[in-house]
Order: C-alpha cells, then sequence, then structure tokens
C-alpha cells in the first residue's frame, strides 16, 4: 500500500469527549498512575486511567477527591477511558470538614458502586447524585436527605416494590396505620396477613406516604419532604436491609456510620 493510502485512513486515535462527572472512588494504579471510577450524565458509570496522575502538580490536581463534581475530559478505549484531563467544578467542602456528613456521602457513592452497572446512562441519576451531596453539605438533617436520595434512587433502578396495597389481600394503605414489609418477598402486609418472619419491617402510614411522593416528585422538589423524628429509624434500616438483601453483602459505609455514632 502506497504512503499517501496509509495517510488517508481515518484516525485510530478516538476523540476528547468532556462533559461533567461525579468521583465515586480512586485508588492507585502501577506505579504513578490513578484508577478512578466516576458517575456522568451521557455515560453511567465508568472506570478511567490517568496517566502519571500521582506525579502531576497541574493537570490533576485536587480533581479525584472522592464525592467531587468535575469537569472531564477522556478518550474511549475497549475497557478503561482515558482521562485527558480534569477540572474541579464543586468540591462539596462542608462534606470534608463533618465526618458524618462524610460518612453519608461515602453511603452515596458506595450504594451507586454497588449497584448500578457500568454504562447504561441515567441523566437523572446523575442530578440526583449532585443534588443529594449538595443537600448534604447544605442540610443539617443528613438523615432525611439519605432517605429521599434512598428512595428515589431504588425506585430509579426498579428495585423498590410498590408498597401501595397489602399484597395478600389487597387493602389499599388508607385502611391500616401499620403496615408489614416482608424483605424476603418483597411485598406490604396488613396486620390480618403479617407472615411471621425475621425478615419484616414495621412502616407506619407517614413512612409510606414519603415513599410514595418520594418517589413521584421532581428531583429538585422533593426536598421539601420531612419524615418525623421518631419514624425515620424504621424506614431507613428498612431501605438498608433491602439493598443489602440484593447485592448479598453489607455496607462497609454503614458499618463506619454506626461505629462512629456509638463512640
Amino acid at each position: 500500500m502506497r504512503l499517501a493510502e496509509l495517510l488517508s485512513f481515518p484516525t485510530m486515535n478516538p476523540a476528547i469527549i468532556t462533559t461533567e462527572a461525579i468521583v465515586l472512588q480512586t485508588s492507585d494504579f502501577g506505579e504513578s498512575d490513578r484508577l478512578v471510577t466516576f458517575y456522568t450524565p451521557s455515560g453511567g458509570r465508568m472506570r478511567g486511567i490517568a496517566k502519571a496522575a500521582r506525579k502531576s502538580r497541574k493537570r490533576f490536581v485536587n480533581t479525584f477527591e472522592m464525592l467531587s463534581l468535575i469537569e472531564l475530559s477522556y478518550r474511549e478505549r475497549k475497557s478503561l477511558i482515558w482521562i485527558e484531563s480534569c477540572r474541579l467544578v464543586e468540591p462539596y467542602l462542608a462534606l470534608r470538614t463533618d465526618v458524618e456528613r462524610w460518612g453519608y456521602g461515602a453511603l452515596v457513592a458506595e450504594v451507586v458502586l454497588e449497584m448500578v452497572p457500568e454504562g447504561d446512562p441515567q441523566p437523572e441519576l446523575f442530578t440526583l447524585i449532585c443534588e443529594t451531596l449538595r443537600h448534604l453539605a447544605e442540610s443539617r438533617d443528613s438523615v432525611n436527605v439519605l432517605l429521599l436520595f434512598l428512595v428515589r434512587f431504588l425506585d430509579n433502578m426498579g428495585y423498590l416494590p410498590t408498597l401501595e396495597a397489602c399484597g395478600a389481600c389487597g387493602r389499599p394503605l388508607r385502611e391500616a396505620t401499620r403496615w408489614w414489609w416482608n424483605l424476603k418477598r418483597g411485598m406490604l402486609f396488613c396486620p390480618e396477613h403479617r407472615p411471621i418472619s425475621e425478615e419484616e419491617h414495621v412502616l407506619d402510614m407517614g413512612s409510606l406516604l414519603l415513599i410514595q411522593q418520594g418517589r413521584s416528585l421532581p428531583v429538585e422538589r422533593m426536598w421539601r419532604l420531612h419524615l418525623v423524628q421518631s419514624k425515620r429509624k424504621a424506614l431507613f434500616y428498612g431501605l438498608l436491609d433491602w439493598i443489602r438483601y440484593h447485592i448479598r453483602k453489607d455496607l462497609k459505609s454503614v458499618q463506619w456510620l454506626e461505629r462512629l455514632q456509638s463512640a
């Protein structure tokens, strides 16, 4: 083949793509590189290599901190993306000065890492993650923020049952004040049809109504919802147990938060 013909062939170097991204996880890779996992609105969850990131003082300075919003430029590869450059957009500094808020933020990242497959972009999920981190940084009520995130996240991913009526008799929510969520069967039961097992969580009417509103309101407006303090623990641990049931293991960030709160 002649040189002119070779030069006319399209380049094998893929185009640079620029997008916003949330940093979910970062670790050392090789002698000087970093392996970084992101969530982006157009590419979903993806992993990339930042060459010489541990040596460079200009290209990647302060941009790979977990839970940071960045502007990411990368080239697509067969497996890991090739990170060209990053620019810090929002570090959510309040999360880095309060260990408990940081723990709740780490829980958000861990849930996304465990339950969201690579690829499969969902722009609303990207918005949900950003809004959750913003409200964790600004709000004094971290547990309420996490509850709303978990409800909306599980609903978006298709893991949240309907929880609108008794799974045995179809009794609507308005006809009882206490309900039993059976995790193994993924169903809600009224007092008359409650199955006795260790995989149940008792939920009151207020918690169930919050779930219904949390899954239907626009993401930007759902943060006005507030569950009364005395009802939060049951719903919070019910949602976490539902997640553990699906991923078949404990959440490290929850264990860390429990140790922190018991200290």
